[in-house]
């Protein structure tokens, strides 16, 4: 087990420790862009008079992304709801397979996630409401934040029957 920082990873850690600070990062400049934009359209609307079209359907989509995205990376750092109260007092053995049975459970929700996306993401052919952009570019979200979340379950799985920790 290797430490960076001071987070422990695994034998696959360093790999997802990057992707995490990127998606960490992208997370962290969407909600500036998101603060930046509502400042914009609330001094149009109450200062100048003029509401602006387009900045609350940006801030949606960035605020979409964030908590998908951001939801993988609580699923990697173990910050996600989870009640593990019963869990903590079985024995070390059984501990281990009902993680693994949560994370498959959790990696069927996120298959599911990532198969419809897709499918949704394929069929829809309009353009956003306001902005100039193909829908399918916002829903697209969906089905790559469901394969990040996968990405991570399947290191949780690995980890847990290798035995290392989180």
């Amino acid at each position: 087990m290797s430490t960076m920082g001071n987070k422990k990873t695994g034998s696959n850690g360093s790999v997802l420790l990057v992707v995490e600070e990127v998606i960490v990062n992208a997370c962290a400049f969407m909600l500036a862009a998101m603060t930046i934009i509502t400042l914009i359209a609330v001094f149009y609307r109450y200062v100048l008079g003029n509401a602006l079209s387009w900045t609350e359907e940006l801030t949606r989509y960035l605020m979409i992304f964030v908590g998908l995205f951001g939801t993988a990376v609580a699923l990697r750092r173990d910050e996600h709801v989870g009640f593990t109260m019963i869990v903590e007092k079985l024995p070390h053995s059984l501990q281990k397979a009902a993680n693994i049975i949560s994370y498959v459970g959790i990696g069927i929700f996120c298959w599911i996630m990532v198969y419809n996306g897709f499918k949704w993401a394929s069929w829809t052919g309009t353009t956003a409401e306001i902005l100039p952009i193909p829908m399918w570019i916002p829903c697209s979200m969906v089905p790559i934040s469901g394969l990040a979340m996968l990405v991570v379950i399947a290191s949780k799985i690995w980890n847990e029957l290798r035995g290392e920790k989180k």
